[in-house]
């Protein structure tokens, strides 16, 4: 038998070949792990479509029109259905049956095709601040107490030259006006306060 003579680097270069060639193959079975990865989170079927989103707290009997309202895109999937399309049209003709704060979908359970017109809208100065908590739409019963000549009444905070710190709009039901009204008439301290019902 003959031995053959072989170089010594021979041998190492055919290792380095192999080793290659598993790098290689363990790339190429990552890169199609990925792109299957990638095919089956892309799925044909899901739709996105357009809604529409609160632009600003809008209370209870808000026209809904293209100032109070923005267009978002969003895919909601079975829950897409209880919610205010941007393609229906005909955006003018809705009024909220509800509150809806900024930046919510609006909900179709909360429209209603004329405004129900059951309170009457005042403007008040009341007596303090109202809570970062209130937004527009919040049910808030109001408290109202007349000014006593004495050191002991209500503290009445003003913001100088005369006026109250604080005027807002609400939204007074029929049975209450008067009361209301008459707090005013009296300059009556009137405090709002969230409503537990």
């Amino acid at each position: 038998m003959r031995l053959l003579n072989r170089k010594p680097g021979a041998i190492r270069v055919r290792r380095n070949f192999v080793a290659t060639r598993s790098k290689l193959l363990i790339v190429i079975a990552l890169v199609l792990l990925a792109t299957a990865a990638w095919f089956a989170n892309s799925d044909p079927g899901s739709t996105t479509r357009e809604y529409f989103v609160a632009s600003r707290d809008l209370a209870k009997s808000t026209k809904i029109a293209s100032t109070t309202v923005e267009r978002m895109q969003a895919d909601l999937a079975t829950s897409g259905g209880r919610y205010l399309l941007a393609d229906e049209g005909q955006l003018d003709k809705w009024f909220l049956t509800e509150p809806v704060a900024s930046g919510e979908l609006i909900p179709i359970s909360s429209l209603a095709s004329k405004r129900q017109e059951d309170c009457s809208p005042i403007i008040l100065s009341l007596g303090s601040t109202l809570p970062s908590t209130l937004r527009a739409g919040s049910i808030v019963d109001l408290w109202a107490a007349q000014q006593s000549t004495t050191f002991d009444s209500i503290p009445y905070e003003f913001s100088g030259m005369g006026e109250s710190l604080q005027k807002v709009e609400v939204c007074v039901s029929a049975a209450e006006v008067r009361s209301v009204v008459e707090a005013i008439a009296k300059q009556s301290t009137v405090v709002a306060v969230r409503s537990r019902t």
